[in-house]
């Protein structure tokens, strides 16, 4: 089992390793940081809501062993690929912000899904601007990054710096998504204004990473 597995496993039912079937099978609800992988999270086949922070896969797991989830959430992650989306049979929200989703097109495939939230991830031109209008037309909330903060993500990404630009509230931020560069993605994220980054990636995108040791810049959780 996946030590993240199974320190959130631990956390919920009370007690370490070893776990027994029966109390595995009851859990509905988890909430895993810094997973690698979900070896042993099959165990939970009664998983209702499940949220991956910081997630270090590229791919997500086998979901058609999970035939009641209805909410996944997989944020500030390292993943990329989608494609198995479509085995949640019952998924009604999804959520990948701060990731390294470029093609979100297998979501057409989820019948019953009424929100997706993909801000922050490279999307492809045709995701952003086929599929998500395609989705909002079948009546799905779509929350995406808005034009400049996707194409800054999208240029900082074509530089090798694959890092999520996005709007909070009223303040731009910069972050690191998954456990490659940082080992809490979710944290850290720093306060850069669009005219600053551009001018950056056009003049010296090597100067962009060391901003996160930046004393002068406040990083924060969200």
């Amino acid at each position: 089992m996946d030590p993240a597995i199974a320190g959130a496993i631990s956390l919920k039912v009370g007690h370490p390793e070893p776990f027994e079937d029966e109390e595995l099978g009851n859990i509905m609800t988890l909430g895993v940081p810094h997973a690698r992988g979900i070896s042993g999270l099959e165990r939970c086949s009664s998983l209702q809501v499940l949220v991956l922070v910081g997630y270090g896969a590229g791919e997500l797991p086998d979901l058609g062993r999970f035939p009641d989830l209805s909410s996944l959430k997989v944020s500030d992650s390292d993943l990329r690929d989608i494609g198995s989306v479509h085995e949640a049979s019952a998924l009604l929200s999804l959520n990948l912000e701060r990731s390294l989703v470029s093609d979100v097109s297998p979501a057409l495939e989820c019948a019953g899904l009424r929100w997706i939230d993909v801000t922050g991830n490279p999307l492809s031109d045709v995701s952003y601007r086929e599929v998500l209008p395609e989705l909002r037309a079948r009546g799905v909330d779509v929350r995406a990054s808005q034009e400049r903060e996707w194409s800054l993500t999208r240029a900082l990404h074509e530089a090798g710096l694959p890092f999520a630009y996005y709007l909070h509230g009223d303040r731009h931020r910069l972050s690191r998504p998954g456990l490659t560069r940082t080992g809490s993605p979710e944290g850290g994220h720093i306060g850069i204004p669009p005219d600053e980054l551009e001018h950056l990636l056009a003049t010296s995108p090597e100067d962009i990473e060391p901003l996160f040791d930046d004393p002068n810049r406040t990083p924060g959780h969200l």
